[in-house]
């Protein structure tokens, strides 16, 4: 366990247990080490990620365009002018790519670097993520008319850029109106580290619906926790490490934040 709660990658690798553990370990030594490094580090290590996911996809589609297209030839029905944009697997990955990557990069920075997670942040990253499709793919580059001359590529990324943009408000908007206004992350960060301390991150969203904040941290009780919906067994667990706290001479800090191992006195 003290190789885990370090937080090296190698060491969560190396430390005893059942194998079908180590992505959780992983995942939790990654997020411990991500909260340590500056907002460009958080932008670019999602943005890798990001693009991985995408260059997945886009050779998924590009593999499904490229077998149609060999259908058409063999049908002798002639391909779409869709289909022959699109490109094979190779071109649809980079695209998408570029276009998943830059998209959860920024919006990775922006919601570190503003300590918020609103649809300014999703704005901004549709933006950049559309102006960077339109000019890795040529999207804005070509005529839209044959024989009339090209668009300027800057003005193609651009419309790209707004026209994603636009896109996402509205997915934004729509999303709040069926599941209500996104909480602020930043409100939970106290309650997030806790309860990922203790192994038990998965009820994070029964207290962000019942709005168990970092506020209201110390006044955990059990009818509170019965009403997020937290089961006895969790809930005791949430309730002595609290109470830990509470009875502990220290800063003010110490009891805003009980979210690390209580060091026993020697």
């Amino acid at each position: 366990m003290a190789a885990t709660q370090d937080g090296g990658f190698l060491a969560v690798m190396k430390s005893p247990g059942p194998l079908k553990e180590k992505p959780k370990q992983l995942q939790k030594a990654y997020e411990r080490w991500i909260g340590f490094q500056p907002p460009v580090v958080e932008g670019l290590a999602s943005g890798f990620f990001g693009a991985f996911q995408g260059a997945f996809l886009g050779t998924l589609m590009g593999t499904m365009t490229k077998g149609g297209l060999e259908q058409s030839q063999a049908t002798g029905v002639g391909p779409t002018a869709q289909m022959m944009k699109m490109g094979g697997p190779v071109t649809q990955a980079r695209n998408f790519a570029v276009m998943t990557g830059v998209n959860a990069g920024i919006n990775a920075f922006m919601k570190r670097h503003r300590k918020v997670d609103d649809i300014q942040n999703s704005l901004v990253a549709a933006f950049g993520s559309g102006a960077c499709f339109s000019l890795v793919s040529g999207m804005g580059s070509q005529p839209p008319v044959p024989g009339t001359p090209a668009p300027n590529p800057l003005m193609g990324a651009f419309s790209a850029g707004v026209v994603f943009a636009l896109f996402q408000g509205a997915f934004y908007k729509l999303g709040e109106t069926f599941s209500g206004p996104k909480t602020n992350d930043t409100e939970y960060a106290r309650v997030k580290a806790m309860l990922t301390h203790l192994g038990l991150q998965k009820y994070e969203k029964n207290m962000k619906k019942a709005q168990l904040n970092d506020r209201t941290l110390m006044l955990w009780d059990t009818p509170a926790l019965q009403e997020a919906k937290v089961p006895a067994g969790p809930r005791l667990i949430i309730l002595n490490h609290i109470n830990t706290y509470k009875g502990r001479k220290g800063s003010l800090h110490d009891y805003l934040n009980p979210s690390v191992p209580v060091q026993s006195s020697s």
